[in-house]
């Protein structure tokens, strides 16, 4: 899972830097369980005593309880991070508080199921329901993480827009004191910025439809489709930073205009 925050919001906040250090903490404690309830079973497997029997249970209870917690402090990442998001549109948005507000329900019920564990066969068959619903888990974890950096890819191309209408209008404002050869220069220039936004949207709109198709896809199908969205949402970034670059040569022509 920490490879998936490479697509969350560069921007750093208060609220989800502490739910991150909630995360790291819990991932932390879950290694710990598992390796100590890893022992435990090899030891129950090994001497198949009623003493072993018992460490087995209570680790594999609390491995079960912290895995809970854990996924439990990422969905509450993407939620901080969710809500930080500085241009999602509120269908969207309440999408995916939806998607991770079932998610957190979901885990919490699981947790209350390990408190009850009487057995190693109760606790394969609690194991087996988060297995089962796995996959539904993990795409609305990845399809909030994509609408994370679309929301954040808007706000660029949000700003985008608002330079090259600036850049339009300051070189209309401009054309009776540029020569006829530097104006035909310039407009060309303003084509290919306005062309490079509309090849962002382009991926964009790509990944929307993507990320809508990725629920209900198992883990392999998953893997496949999220790399594929990664990137497509490096190379629409790269096409706004390109853009910009381009329109900071346009200024600069200007300021030259012989």
């Amino acid at each position: 899972m920490l490879a998936l925050l490479v697509l969350l919001a560069p921007h750093v906040y208060a609220s989800s830097q502490q739910a991150y250090k909630d995360y790291l903490y819990q991932f932390d404690q879950y290694r710990l369980e598992y390796n100590e309830f890893q022992i435990a079973k090899n030891e129950y497997l090994k001497f198949k005593t009623l003493t072993s029997e018992s460490t087995a249970l209570t680790k594999t209870k609390a491995m079960i309880s912290q895995r809970d917690l854990l996924l439990r402090s990422y969905l509450l990442l993407l939620t901080e991070k969710l809500n930080e998001v500085p241009e999602l549109n509120t269908s969207d948005r309440s999408l995916y508080q939806t998607l991770l507000g079932n998610e957190v329900t979901f885990l919490e019920a699981q947790s209350k199921l390990a408190e009850s564990i009487g057995s190693l066969e109760d606790s394969g068959n609690v194991s087996k329901q988060l297995e089962s619903h796995y996959n539904i888990l993990q795409a609305s974890i990845r399809q909030t993480i994509v609408g994370v950096a679309l929301g954040n890819l808007a706000y660029l191309s949000k700003r985008y827009d608002t330079a090259l209408a600036d850049e339009q209008a300051l070189v209309n404002a401009n054309r009776g004191s540029i020569p006829i050869g530097k104006q035909d220069t310039l407009d060309r220039w303003l084509l290919q910025i306005a062309n490079t936004r509309s090849l962002y949207q382009q991926k964009i709109d790509a990944i929307t439809s993507a990320n809508v198709a990725l629920k209900g896809s198992d883990i392999a199908e998953q893997d496949r489709k999220f790399s594929i969205m990664q990137n497509q949402i490096n190379e629409a970034r790269q096409y706004l930073q390109q853009g910009t670059s381009f329109m900071g040569e346009l200024l600069t022509a200007l300021k030259y205009q012989n």
